[in-house]
């Protein structure tokens, strides 16, 4: 990318991060919804000292999920600081991370006609109306962590936003895919997308390679980032994906 689109880029998170961090402000609170008195801040706190050998249920199922997920707002609930600033750090945490992805999509997505002006324009539009989902908005001024959970799978979509892409794009895609789905197994659901992925190539050996480094890589990506909690549940459940697939590992 040349300078002026870097400049760009900045210039656009900035914004979007600040008007966003002006919500909690504004309101004067950082809203808690249910799942932070249910268990987000008691994951944020298993992150840091887990608890097996006091307690196991503490925040009910929930306490079985990827806890390090939910550090930054257990860690921002126990700064010396104001619900309101602690929300504002939260939300433009969030959209600093998403914005970029959406942006290079933009850039890769819409036609480059017009002035320099429009094009930036049209770049802009489009940020604001991803940023406008509902999902989004819900979770705009609370402790809700999907988004943050999303953003490797957005940046995984915004790494393949080209007309064709190379056998280790789509390995680094498949492999954020799999970071994903260890956040929040939900993620699995965007299987599809790598299938699309798959198929651009039409040969049978290229299909083969694209398709074992794209398994390789979910696989891996899925690995390293569950690796921490998968072995201390590997230790007490005996199933390093509990409470999933019971019967597969007999814990």
């Amino acid at each position: 990318m040349t300078r002026a689109l870097w400049l760009e880029l900045l210039v656009v998170t900035a914004v979007a991060a600040a008007a966003v961090a002006a919500i909690p402000l504004h309101a004067g609170v950082w809203g808690w919804s249910w799942d932070a008195l249910n268990h987000h801040i008691y994951l944020g706190l298993v992150s840091e000292s887990p608890r097996w050998h006091l307690d196991v249920l503490a925040a009910s199922g929930q306490g079985w999920q990827y806890p390090y997920l939910y550090w930054p707002v257990y860690r921002l609930a126990e700064l010396p600081i104001d619900g309101a600033t602690a929300g504002a750090i939260w939300g433009a945490l969030l959209v600093a991370l998403l914005v970029p992805p959406v942006w290079l999509l933009s850039l890769r997505l819409l036609p480059q006609q017009g002035s320099a002006l429009q094009a930036i324009f049209e770049r802009s539009a489009a940020v604001a109306l991803a940023l406008s989902s509902v999902v989004l908005l819900s979770a705009l001024g609370t402790t809700a962590n999907d988004p943050l959970a999303a953003v490797p799978l957005v940046w995984a979509v915004a790494l393949m936003a080209v007309p064709e892409a190379s056998d280790r794009r789509a390995a680094a895609a498949a492999a954020l895919w799999g970071m994903a789905v260890a956040f929040k197994p939900t993620a699995v659901l965007a299987a599809p997308l790598l299938l699309v992925w798959w198929w651009r190539r039409q040969s049978a050996p290229r299909l083969l390679r694209r398709g074992l480094g794209m398994s390789a890589a979910a696989g891996l990506g899925f690995v390293l980032t569950h690796a921490p909690w998968g072995w201390q549940l590997w230790r007490h459940t005996g199933n390093p994906i509990h409470p999933f697939l019971p019967g597969l590992f007999g814990g």
